[in-house]
């Protein structure tokens, strides 16, 4: 398989992650007292496409597909702030992420101590983050305190929900995370599943026969 093969399929992957992100975060939707903000499942969809897209395509999805659904949810104004801080969470996890590879058995069913690190910081990152965008919107520095434990809350349901599911959907995570020199760990410019590197490696052989 060709190395353009393999751009054509990630774009592919982060476009559907993108409409999955979307959809997600708009199926259950409620709005928070006292401010301008609503909680949802999204945060679920970001850590996960963070897990199967790789950092960079899984920061890519995370943002633009949370930020459709404000725009589409009509909270249009959160949109740019969204597109940020929803990228910053996947981005987060997914080098968290990078930590436990090569440290979690597929058939594993114990979930690492740097994915719930990775989950705690990248929703940390949400509170405050939508402190400050809800301040900048409103002018109101006191009114958006309210939105912070309920973040906090969204982000730790969505995180467990994406840690149970990684844990079902370890056998296919496509990202592979080290290198074969010194162990260091590293991310690839590519997510690959299993099988797309098992045919790179056979065309390989074929090519030095």
């Amino acid at each position: 398989m060709r190395k353009d093969d393999i751009n054509v399929k990630n774009m592919i992957f982060t476009g559907l992650w993108i409409a999955v992100v979307t959809v997600v975060t708009m199926s259950i939707v409620i709005p928070i007292p006292l401010t301008q903000g609503y909680v949802n499942l999204g945060d679920a969809a970001v850590f996960l496409g963070a897990f199967l897209l790789g950092r960079k395509n899984g920061a890519i999805a995370a943002g633009l597909g949370s930020g459709l659904a404000d725009i589409l949810l009509s909270y249009a104004s959160f949109a740019p702030f969204t597109l940020v801080i929803k990228a910053g969470m996947a981005f987060i996890f997914g080098s968290f992420l990078i930590l436990s590879a090569g440290k979690v058995k597929p058939e594993s069913r114990k979930v690492p101590f740097s994915r719930v690190l990775g989950i705690a910081l990248a929703t940390l990152l949400m509170a405050g983050g939508y402190y400050f965008a809800e301040w900048i919107l409103t002018g109101n520095k006191v009114a958006p305190i309210v939105s912070i434990p309920w973040n906090i809350l969204q982000g730790s349901v969505g995180g467990g929900l994406a840690l149970l599911l990684m844990v079902a959907m370890s056998s296919i995570r496509m990202p592979a995370r080290q290198n074969t020199s010194g162990g260091t760990t590293i991310e690839p410019e590519q997510s690959q599943t299993n099988e797309i590197k098992e045919e790179i490696k056979e065309e390989s052989k074929e090519e030095i026969e």
